[in-house]
């Protein structure tokens, strides 16, 4: 290695900076002799403020300006989450590594002690995700969901406003055990089998040029087989699905004591209508044929349907979603 000093790009979100500060101490355990530098960049999904402006503006948003220092040469690898990755990769550009994954589910954080599922009918959850208005709506039939914008302490922050509307939010359980400790934010774990997780959510990655030889060798050591296979089929299903950031579409993978690797999907509308659901269990060493076995059960069931209605070239009709979401809430006040 000639190198001395390696550059790791990332997002400047305390959130981002944490967990990238996590992934250079791991590294330099294992290549003390050398220097890691953070480089902060600002992303398209930095400046956005609107929820569904960020949904409109298209997938990668969050890491197209790390790729381009990358693919630049202005930096050496980029630490992301895993679930604001695109399905396909730019040319040039491969995961170096996919790292152990932290908890992967959903998080609800409550202004009081109350669980979800004992809410009171009406009360009002905080959520910029489709795939979360989706199921949470499927799933709890007595709440109100509502746009929440902003990083993981604005949405705290906003949740314990003293005029604050909200009863509760949901995030990623992994964000808040990165950025606040194992019990720095009591929370409540929700069920992966009905609140799907998206897709790598709980994992962090390394992207490098792929022809970088030494990043391979330097990154290596911290990519983790198990978590690469589950979330290989995770991004898979997502790139046959054609899933972009607007779809309600959850996936979570899973490798079992007995090695085998478990996968469950769901798809709806965001107003919790015609959700479908499906599983698919296979050799952890075959990701991409499981998902291909369970993108064909998904289309058996009605995918497509949805699919077609909720893909970005539908025309909204309002600020609030597509012309399904108006009809179903039209439908729902008669």
């Amino acid at each position: 290695m000639t190198r001395t000093t390696i550059k790791l790009a990332t997002r400047g979100s305390p959130l981002a900076l944490t967990q990238t500060n996590q992934v250079i101490a791991k590294l330099q355990g294992h290549h003390p002799s050398l220097k890691f530098v953070p480089v902060v960049i600002r992303t398209t999904g930095d400046r956005i403020t609107g929820a569904v402006q960020l949904r409109n503006a298209g997938t990668g948003v969050f890491v197209k300006e790390l790729e381009r220092a990358l693919l630049k040469g202005q930096v050496d690898g980029a630490v992301h989450s895993l679930k604001d990755m695109p399905s396909a990769l730019p040319e040039g550009l491969v995961l170096g590594a996919v790292l152990q994954r932290e908890e992967a589910a959903d998080a609800f954080v409550g202004r009081g002690f109350v669980p979800i599922e004992r809410l009171a009918p009406g009360s009002v959850i905080g959520t910029s995700s489709p795939r979360r208005r989706a199921l949470l709506l499927a799933t709890y039939r007595n709440i109100r969901v509502e746009e929440l914008r902003g990083n993981l302490d604005t949405r705290l922050a906003k949740l314990r406003a003293p005029k604050s509307r909200l009863a509760g939010i949901v995030v990623a359980a992994a964000g808040i055990r990165r950025l606040h400790g194992a019990g720095g934010v009591s929370y409540q774990t929700l069920p992966k089998e009905t609140i799907v997780p998206a897709v790598g959510q709980g994992a962090l990655c390394l992207e490098i040029r792929a022809e970088d030889k030494t990043m391979r060798e330097i990154v290596g050591p911290l990519h983790h087989p198990t978590t690469a296979s589950a979330t290989e089929a995770e991004r898979e299903l997502l790139r046959r699905l054609e899933g972009g950031c607007q779809v309600p579409l959850g996936i979570h993978g899973e490798i079992g004591e007995d090695g085998l690797l478990r996968l469950i999907a769901a798809l709806g509308f965001p107003d919790g209508t015609q959700l479908i659901r499906a599983e698919a269990t296979g050799a952890a060493d075959s990701p991409r044929e499981l998902a291909e076995m369970l993108e064909t059960l998904l289309r058996a069931r009605g995918a497509d349907e949805i699919l077609t209605e909720l893909r970005p070239a539908s025309v909204p009709t309002s600020r609030n979603g597509h012309r399904r979401l108006r009809r179903a809430k039209a439908k729902a006040h008669r």
